[in-house]
Order: C-alpha cells, then sequence, then structure tokens
C-alpha cells in the first residue's frame, strides 16, 4: 500500500513537473529569441554604398554582441522622407549632408551620434567602348542625345552633377537632353544599357562595372565634396545596436574596406 502510494505521488509530482519544464523552455526559448532580434538593426543607406555596407555587414556577421544589418538602400532624399513619416529605422546614412541636416533640424536625429564615415568623387561615364565624349564640353555634340543624372531633388549625385554641370557653364544647355533617374544605381543601368549616351555617378558606382568606361573625372572645385553623414535615429528601436555598427563603420577596419571599394576619407 505504502509502494502504491508512493508511486502516485511521484506519478503527480511528473504530471506537475513536465508542464513547468515545458514552460521554462519555452520562455528561455522567447527570451533567445528575443535576444536575436534585438540583435537586428534596420539600416537606411544611401544606395551608392550598398555593396560596401553589405560587405561591412558580412564582415562583422558571427561576431559575439554584433549587431545584425537590414539594409534598406535606395535614394537619400526618398528616406529621408520615410523617416520623417515614421518609418522605423535604427541608423540613416546619406549620400549628402543636405538630407541628414533636415532630419536633425526636426530633432530626428540622436544626439551626439552624427558623424561622417566616407567620402566619394562624381564622374563623367559612358558606355564601354564609347569614344564620343572624353570631356565635359563634348556633351554638347549631336552624337550624345540622352545624358542620366539622378533626380537632383531627391537623389545627391544628381544635385552634385547639376553643380557641376552649372559650374561649367554647361547645365542650360544640356538640359534638353537630360533624363532623370530615382536613384545613382538607375544612371549606372541606363549608359551600361546603352539607353543613356554619358551619365554622371559616383566613382565608386563606375569600377561596380565594367559596361561602362569613365570619361573624365569632375573638378573637385565644380561641386561641393561628397560626403557620407550617418547618424541614429532617435526614436530607434535598437540605439544600441544602431550605435554599435556606427562605430564599427567609422573604425580604422572598416576604413580599410571603404578604401577597397573606393570610397575616400571624409572631408575634414
Amino acid at each position: 500500500m505504502r509502494h502504491s502510494r508512493f508511486a502516485l505521488a511521484v506519478s503527480l509530482a511528473a504530471l506537475l513537473a513536465a508542464p513547468l519544464a515545458r514552460n521554462s523552455a519555452a520562455g528561455a526559448a522567447a527570451r533567445a529569441s528575443g535576444q536575436a532580434q534585438g540583435t537586428e538593426i534596420t539600416v537606411a543607406a544611401a544606395i551608392s554604398m550598398k555593396d560596401v555596407l553589405e560587405a561591412l555587414g558580412k564582415k562583422i556577421a558571427g561576431r559575439a554582441g554584433a549587431p545584425k544589418p537590414v539594409f534598406n538602400f535606395g535614394a537619400s532624399g526618398i528616406l529621408q522622407t520615410q523617416i520623417e513619416e515614421g518609418a522605423p529605422v535604427d541608423l540613416f546614412i546619406s549620400a549628402a549632408p543636405a538630407q541628414m541636416n533636415a532630419l536633425e533640424a526636426k530633432g530626428l536625429l540622436l544626439e551626439g551620434t552624427r558623424r561622417d564615415i566616407a567620402g566619394n568623387r562624381l564622374v563623367l561615364v559612358v558606355p564601354a567602348g564609347s569614344t564620343v565624349v572624353k570631356r565635359a564640353e563634348d556633351l554638347k555634340k549631336p552624337e550624345v542625345r540622352m545624358i542620366a543624372l539622378g533626380e537632383p531633388r531627391s537623389v545627391p549625385a544628381g544635385q552634385y552633377a547639376a553643380q557641376a554641370l552649372r559650374s561649367l557653364s554647361l547645365f542650360d544647355v544640356l538640359q534638353p537632353k537630360f533624363v532623370f533617374a530615382q536613384n545613382v544605381r538607375a544612371v549606372l543601368t541606363y549608359v551600361s544599357g546603352r539607353d543613356a549616351d554619358a551619365g554622371f555617378v559616383y566613382e565608386t558606382d563606375a569600377k561596380s562595372t565594367e559596361k561602362v568606361s569613365i570619361a573624365m573625372a569632375l573638378p573637385a572645385s565644380s561641386y561641393t565634396p561628397v560626403v557620407y553623414p550617418a547618424a541614429v535615429i532617435r526614436n530607434a528601436k535598437n540605439a544600441a545596436g544602431a550605435q554599435s555598427f556606427l562605430e564599427f563603420l567609422a573604425s580604422r577596419e572598416a576604413g580599410t574596406i571603404f578604401e577597397q571599394f573606393g570610397f575616400t576619407p571624409p572631408a575634414k
């Protein structure tokens, strides 16, 4: 009888312990999942940084405590608008100060996190093998029918191109030939696909494909320096992770990779 009561007690204890064990395991899994999700950060970045940022993301993948960046690439002006409208973004990287300045003026940046992480150069590209354009003045030739550049209202590369062309007294005369693209990579596609006879992109974009050739680098004095500012967004869901990734982007290790992709150190 005593053995029977003992067996019953053991069985009841086992039955009571099973749900507790399941709940404990479920709780641990949930906490682990939460921790994993907590390492993710949403990075809205200028599309001209696509290749290098993806490489940098892979560089830190698997490092203990390293954030996992999830990228949203696009024209800096469009990304700025998305952030202003409340899009969930932890870190913003623009291809020009103007978009970052606008967010800062509205109090949308986490104070003290803004820094410049890289620079670039503006170049004039033509389809590979083309010899019609070798300098900016050649864009006036009748053989040049379409010139691609980013939409200046939202694409920094287009803004830089417009500055350079105005500085060279070419903007007005060439305007009938312009075809505007939604971002700098679209400009590259137009030229590489021979849908445009020439286009203005960053040097890093030009070096990303063998389907275009650099006709010339625009004079540095003809446009404001290309600078990529980055900052954590004030309402970031993972501000700590975003700050950690930003610190990595500003590190010497990341700087070497930026240079490998053709970026320059940010202008002082």
